[in-house]
């Protein structure tokens, strides 16, 4: 498998995970739909380190690693960096929690990690297209 391919079947998995977190909504499973979005973007962050050629499992909060290596390659997010940052690890926080039911996450808390996910997704499409053009500049 190359880097293309195991970049877009990490990105099909991520979408795959935030389905299932709509479905953990839906039956009010707080805390799985909160992991299952902590999991979409974990998996979203990775395939675009896998695009990059990286591969870097051993963390759940992929966003510091991918974000340095962004900078590294001259992409600039500006506002978007802190955010991505953020959301990434407010959520990689509550990963664990929310499997083992210790943290007694509300609905709101699941609509916001929802929101948040699919905002992050959506930002590693763009960022690959910025990948692009960046290494096609070269």
């Amino acid at each position: 498998m190359n880097n293309k391919q195991r970049s877009e079947f990490l990105y099909k998995a991520a979408w795959e995970s935030l389905a299932e977190a709509g479905f953990s909504f839906k039956r009010e499973a707080w805390g799985l739909t909160v992991r299952r979005c902590q999991e979409a973007i974990e998996l979203g962050l990775s395939g675009v380190l896998a695009f990059l050629g990286v591969h870097y499992p051993k963390n759940h909060d992929q966003a510091v690693l991918l974000l340095r290596i962004l900078e590294s390659q001259g992409v600039k997010l500006a506002d978007d960096r802190k955010k991505i940052e953020s959301i990434s690890a407010d959520l990689s926080r509550k990963r664990g929690p929310a499997l083992h039911q210790e943290e007694g996450y509300d609905k709101e808390t699941a609509m916001m990690a929802v929101d948040n996910a699919k905002w992050v997704l959506g930002k590693t499409k763009e960022i690959n297209q910025k990948l692009i053009e960046v290494l096609v500049k070269r």
